[in-house]
């Protein structure tokens, strides 16, 4: 029994993680540079570091999720969820659409609904797009 053909395999996926784990650490860089520059702004909204924790992490969770599924349907799969999650996220984060920001003796009310608005629709639309890309890649022949 030939065995070369499972080293290969475990080659590859050695390969795609080690891949998958670079470029999600360089994402992670990325988000950790974008907190830095964006938290000196934000002392006003208390909630701005744990909603922005949980952004990063869950993105950076399917950065490494998509790189691995790649030439895999799972990959749009994965796309597709993170738009939804995006949605839902962002909605929630900005109490939909609606910020309130105290300083001292003055509180600052955001309403920035149509802008959320934009922000799902683009999801939307990238859903659509990546379903599209999914039912393409499923009809698709295999490769030999």
């Amino acid at each position: 029994m030939d065995d070369t053909g499972s080293k290969g395999n475990f080659q590859k996926l050695v390969f795609k993680i080690a891949k998958a784990t670079l470029i999600t650490a360089a994402t992670g860089v990325v988000w950790l540079a974008l907190w830095f520059l964006t938290s000196i702004f934000m002392t006003s909204y208390p909630q701005y570091s744990e909603h922005f924790a949980v952004m990063a992490w869950v993105m950076l969770f399917f950065t490494f999720a998509i790189i691995i599924s790649e030439e895999t349907i799972y990959k749009y799969i994965f796309m597709i969820i993170r738009a939804f999650f995006l949605i839902f996220y962002i909605a929630y984060a900005t109490n939909y659409g609606l910020l309130y920001l105290s300083f001292e003796n003055y509180t600052l009310n955001i309403e920035f609904i149509p802008l959320l608005t934009i922000m799902i629709l683009a999801n939307l639309i990238d859903v659509a797009r990546r379903l599209l890309q999914a039912i393409e890649f499923a009809s698709q022949s295999p490769k030999d």
